[in-house]
């Protein structure tokens, strides 16, 4: 089952046929003169930028520091805090479903509230702050960051390894000079409760000291029948500065999910098309035995973000950080193997899962002018040591067969001890140099880094006679990779900047062949296109780009060693995006998104494998937002919102043998500010946001004939907070 694999080999799966070639237009906030002004002055902004409403002016996660989106040779959407809290995000996944090129499934891409964000056909990976998270992708709660941003195409030679479709860089929220205090009550479908706090400001009268604090606590059922959505959240941050030149800002924060629901996967035939009862299953079916649900998870994280300018041309950055991660599980799961016309074999799955990520960044950077040219230049030393521990047991017999139209629950359940013990020792180094270059109107951006990973993995294995673990050797591999990035954008006029780049990725690859030589790195290459427009005056701003991206040493069947995989695949992914965030009118704003993705197997040694599309990856999407603001009369303050996703169709199986059905989805949304009731409610808001709402029932992606999954079903949520 998929949550029982790493991610890579999720990865490598999703590979199997891809799409990718994208126009992204991208209409975001106009940038302000006084960031402009910023930057031509050589001052640092590392961490913080700047925001208007629904749009972002600048993004960090393309060069390491805040720099206007209009002048990224990059495809870049951000999410500010301000949108998602318009559109009731509850997930990462949620804060971006209007941005081009990425899907995010269904109930598949919740379990044990993992993500799988596929982008530009590509499964990628997510980082905190500007430092990558574990590669499953635990989900982080979003009501603690203040944006979210994703950079499309390949990113190694900035970050090392990763996924040719980008990454996503989540931004917890910071301690600012201005007083934050703002509590809050959410309650909804599910029987959804919640209780929120967000407080920040300065400590001191020169506010060289700021804090911030956000927490919540939520209780609730889930989709599910038998499942829960409980979560408790808190994040402390402090923030130090002695001076114009110097910040140091601590960061910490705990997540507990105490209720966790693993994959629950269904067939085709009840879900795409009637069963053959003529009925179709049930979106609330619970696969699992209530008397064995008990799964949850722990995680906690602590670091910190440190700048220090020298002078006019020198300055030090560094960010770090130490996360554990403790899962427990142990759960009743589908095995997609039916067992007579109407029912499903299921296995008892126990896992226990720990896993430490330590990480630092440092960053030295120089401003300088050469010959006529502007310069921005960066060394980077990165190194991170990531240990796990993943302990599993599995039991299969009996069958555990359930009626998947008439569940009936309560079957004896023997004991599940764990079997398998596999402990995985990661390490990474890479140094890394990257130069921003403006020359007039044009801007360049070159970047190369050099990674060295060891991985050390070993398997023990329960001796069921004498009740002991086995205790192999390590096993060592170690990968080696030169990444590069090549990039310009210039200015036209009129605020019409047309750009190109070009970039690497690599991601190593665990195992060995049938001939026990180690796997090498996947490898990425991109070459993108496209023209962005801000014109002066007017917030709005818009990028439209092509793109062709190429993977090699993808993982296929070894046809002669059936049980082993060669490096002979490869996938060609092509398409095009548009993404538009403006105000297009006094109190009306709009988000617009289009994304064609073509992605293709051009190589593999699966029979009529070659020249077929990836499942989960939609051949079309589109999406719009649309928000209006009252500005005067008896409703001043008051804002309605719409919001429509359409889904295409995709493949169901690895040989494209059927297809999920496109869906489209309507949203709906209104804010009102209550002080124009009465000015004894200054500082109280309330929203109600509706998604699904004419409750669609769709299937949202499927990996085979076996493991479909449903989208989410109608989710109601009304919130009301005070800021005081």
């Amino acid at each position: 089952m998929r949550h029982s694999l790493p991610a890579r080999q999720r990865q490598g799966r999703a590979f199997r046929g891809h799409r990718s070639s994208v126009c992204t237009v991208a209409l975001m906030g106009a940038l302000s003169s006084a960031a402009l002004a910023a930057q031509d002055a050589g001052t640092l902004a590392p961490v913080e930028v700047r925001t208007e409403g629904l749009r972002a002016s600048e993004a960090v996660t393309a060069t390491k520091s805040a720099t206007p989106i209009e002048r990224l040779p990059r495809s870049v959407s951000a999410v500010t805090d301000t949108e998602m809290k318009a559109r009731d995000a509850q997930s990462v996944m949620e804060a971006l479903e209007h941005a081009p090129g990425l899907y995010g499934g269904g109930y598949s891409s919740g379990a044990l509230t993992r993500e799988y964000p596929m982008v530009r056909g590509f499964l990628v990976y997510q980082y905190l702050d500007g430092l990558k998270l574990h590669d499953s992708n635990w989900a982080e709660e979003p009501y603690g960051l203040e944006r979210v941003e994703l950079l499309r195409g390949p990113a190694s030679a900035l970050y090392g390894q990763g996924s040719p479709g980008g990454l996503i860089d989540l931004r917890t929220k910071r301690p600012t000079a201005e007083t934050v205090r703002e509590v809050g009550l959410r309650v909804g479908s599910h029987g959804l409760r919640q209780g929120q706090f967000d407080l920040g400001g300065a400590l001191n009268a020169d506010a060289t000291w700021q804090y911030r604090l956000t927490g919540l606590v939520r209780k609730g059922d889930g989709e599910i029948d038998h499942t829960q959505s409980d979560r408790r959240y808190f994040a402390g941050a402090l923030t130090w500065k002695p001076d114009a030149a110097t910040r140091l800002t601590l960061m910490a924060n705990r997540q507990e999910d105490p209720s966790l629901t693993v994959h629950q996967p269904l067939p085709r035939v009840g879900t795409i098309v009637p069963g053959a009862n003529g009925r179709f299953i049930s979106r609330g079916l619970f696969l699992g035995e209530p008397a064995r649900h008990d799964s949850d998870k722990d995680a906690w994280r602590v670091g910190y973000a440190f700048s220090h300018r020298f002078n006019e041309v020198w300055s030090i950055e560094q960010n770090a950080a130490y996360k554990k991660v403790d899962i427990h599980v142990d759960e009743m799961q589908a095995t997609g193997v039916a067992a007579g016309a109407t029912g499903w074999t299921r296995r008892l799955f126990a896992a226990d899962y720990t896993i430490v990520t330590k990480q630092v960044d440092t960053r030295v950077v120089a401003r300088f002018d050469a010959a006529g040219t502007k310069h921005r230049v960066m060394l980077g030393l990165d190194a991170a040591r990531v240990p796990n521990y993943q302990g599993t047991g599995t039991r299969a017999a009996p069958a555990f067969a359930l009626d998947l139209y008439n569940p009936v629950y309560g079957q004896a359940l023997p004991a599940n001890p764990i079997t398998s013990k596999r402990e995985q020792r990661l390490r990474q180094t890479a140094l890394y140099v990257q130069d921003q270059i403006d020359w007039g109107r044009l801007s360049v951006l070159v970047g190369l880094r050099r990674d060295k990973a060891t991985l050390d993995q070993k398997t023990a294995v329960l001796n069921t006679v004498t009740g002991r673990f086995s205790d192999p050797s390590y096993t060592p591999k170690r990968d080696l990779a030169t990444t590069g990035q090549l990039g310009a954008s210039y200015d036209l006029g009129g605020g019409w900047s047309p750009f190109v780049n070009y970039a690497e990725s690599f991601s190593p690859v665990t195992g060995t062949s049938a001939a026990g030589r180690p796997f090498e790195p996947h490898t990425g290459k991109q070459i993108e296109a496209g023209v962005k427009w801000v014109p002066p005056g007017r917030a709005l701003v818009a990028t439209a780009s092509v793109y062709e991206l190429k993977q090699r040493n993808v993982l296929t069947n070894d046809l002669a060693n059936p049980g082993f995989a060669t490096q002979t695949g490869g996938v060609r992914s092509r398409g095009g995006e548009i993404e538009l965030k403006a105000g297009l009118a006094r109190g009306l704003d709009a988000m617009l998104s289009y994304s064609a993705t073509d992605a293709v197997v051009t190589a593999t040694n699966t029979v009529n494998g070659v020249g077929k599309h990836p499942v989960g990856v939609p051949e079309q999407q589109a999406s719009a937002w649309l928000s209006y603001r009252v500005g005067a009369g008896a409703l001043q303050g008051l804002r309605f919102s719409v919001g429509l996703r359409h889904v295409g169709e995709s493949a169901g199986d690895a040989l494209n043998t059927f297809e999920v059905p496109s869906a489209t989805l309507f949203d709906l949304g209104v804010q009102w500010s209550l002080v124009n009731l009465s000015p004894s409610l200054k500082g109280w808001e309330t929203s109600l946001v509706v998604k699904n709402l004419a409750d669609r029932r769709y299937v949202a992606n499927c990996d085979n004939a076996t493991n479909c999954y449903y989208g989410t079903g109608r989710r109601v949520a009304l919130t009301a907070s005070k800021s005081f």
